[in-house]
């Protein structure tokens, strides 16, 4: 189960059961806003590189329940 602990824009925290420590929902389109940026002012950063995967993750799991991406690839 995950417990809904606080909000603020685009992110929410949560924590899972079992979980020490709380975790940092973003809203999918907030997330691919964020490669975006990353693509065009830091093309070479470690930090593209994770987004990248995390974007790619989104999607695959998107995809796995059938449900549409909230921006255009």
């Amino acid at each position: 189960m995950i417990r809904a602990l606080g909000s603020r824009g685009n992110l929410q925290l949560a924590q899972a059961d079992g979980r020490r420590f709380p975790g940092l929902l973003v809203q999918g389109d907030t997330l691919a806003s964020l490669l975006e940026d990353l693509e065009e002012d830091a093309p070479e950063s470690v930090a593209l590189v994770t987004v990248r995967d995390w974007v790619l993750a989104y999607e695959e799991m998107m995809a796995a329940h059938g449900l549409g991406l909230p921006y255009r690839r």
